[in-house]
């Protein structure tokens, strides 16, 4: 497992490794749990692929599998990032490598990092961690560990060629990955009860009738158009504008612990998991269309076929298919 800083040359490494051990008739596993700079696979997902031929690092590969997180960060979805990771790594172990290589993401800072490490260190076990660092940033990381059995850790000085990219670079390298990810992808439509959904709330409570519905415009002041109601939450979804501060007015009517609100247009073109049977992602998709009386979803999509998707995970990021990040919900 290598752990470092954005632009600290963790890929470099990386391909520097499985390299050597295809030279050598080796076969090389390596996750891509990077979801803002991917090497393998689209921005949002971590991806799996298998290298035998170092040739083949040359090029991007398409994923043996990948892992839906829903952001270019995995901050707000740390569950996403460990859950994802451990599934790749069952699925990369059934391959019988030589090397499991796993290149992390460039978040070390805060608490979301150290939360974040620790769990991915301590849920898979490797028995190596490479760090590289310029001075001590990610001794903090390493630090519960100290006493791991089984674990050998090495600490790299970074090469004097490793740049650091500006935000705005990265950025663009991001939007450029989207931009040939959706090249080509075609509308797909999605039918609500054929999937099960993860996300905000939407799928998870029974649909209310237009009495419901009709209360809630008046409570909230808006133009309620689809609500459902489970155990502890409501879950609606408005046209346009809403008065916030009467959301307690439906809590209380409703007897429910949460009510999420979101707006029709913030689900235009959200990103989304199209998902198998085993929750590992078979595709990203753009959402652009929610027809709440037919309870399908209209996406874009490079899969040509979405008979196989059994999961759908709603993102927080918006995206356009030109790879153009339109914002956060």
């Amino acid at each position: 497992m290598v752990l470092g800083a954005a632009g600290s040359g963790k890929t470099t490494f990386c391909l520097f490794l499985a390299g050597t051990f295809c030279r050598r008739g080796g076969r090389v596993a390596w996750i891509d749990a990077d979801p803002g700079q991917p090497f393998i696979g689209p921005p949002a997902a971590f991806s799996l692929a298998l290298y035998t031929d170092p040739a083949d690092l040359l090029k991007r590969k398409v994923p043996l599998a990948m892992s839906f997180i829903g952001n270019t960060s995995p901050v707000g979805h740390l569950l996403e990032a460990v859950s994802g990771l451990q599934k790749l790594y069952r699925r990369a172990t059934a391959l019988n490598p030589d090397l499991i290589l796993i290149n992390t993401c460039g978040l070390i800072d805060g608490g979301a990092a150290r939360e974040l490490k620790f769990h991915e260190i301590d849920i898979l076990a490797p028995r190596y961690v490479v760090a590289l660092q310029k001075k001590n940033e990610v001794e903090h990381l390493l630090a519960p560990h100290s006493h791991r059995a089984g674990l050998l850790t090495y600490r790299l000085p970074l090469s004097p060629e490793a740049t650091t990219s500006t935000r705005e670079a990265r950025q663009a390298a991001r939007e450029q990955r989207f931009k040939d990810y959706f090249r080509g992808a075609g509308f797909q439509d999605v039918t609500l009860s054929d999937v099960g959904v993860h996300g905000p709330g939407l799928g998870t409570g029974e649909r209310l009738g237009f009495r419901d519905v009709n209360y809630l415009s008046k409570v909230l002041q808006g133009v309620v158009v689809h609500a459902e109601l489970s155990h502890d939450r409501l879950f609606v979804i408005v046209e346009g504008g809403y008065v916030e501060e009467e959301l307690y007015s439906a809590r209380d009517q409703y007897a429910v612990r949460e009510i999420t609100v979101f707006k029709h247009s913030e689900l235009d073109h959200l990103l989304m998991g199209l998902n198998d049977d085993q929750n590992l992602c078979l595709g990203l998709g753009i959402m652009r269309e929610l027809d709440l009386k037919e309870q399908t979803i209209r996406v874009i999509t490079p899969l040509r076929d979405v008979a196989p998707v059994r999961h759908v995970s709603l993102g927080s990021l918006r995206v356009s298919p030109a790879g153009g990040e339109l914002g956060r919900w």
